[in-house]
């Protein structure tokens, strides 16, 4: 269990490094992304979710 969450830990770290060198390197696209992309990826998953759940309760009734 110890091991699953240090490799959990270091993942999110070099997640948090990677993006943090892109948002430097690339601010406009760095900008696009956080105001733009991630709340049509958010979005899309809610959508997605939505229609996974309900869609079965459709075909019952």
């Amino acid at each position: 269990m110890a091991s699953i969450i240090k490799t959990m830990h270091q993942f999110g770290y070099k997640f948090d490094r990677k993006a943090e060198r892109f948002a430097f390197r690339h601010p406009c696209a760095a900008f696009l992304i956080m105001f733009i992309g991630m709340p049509l990826l958010i979005l899309a998953a809610v959508i997605v979710l939505t229609l996974l759940l309900f869609a079965p309760v459709s075909l019952i009734f």
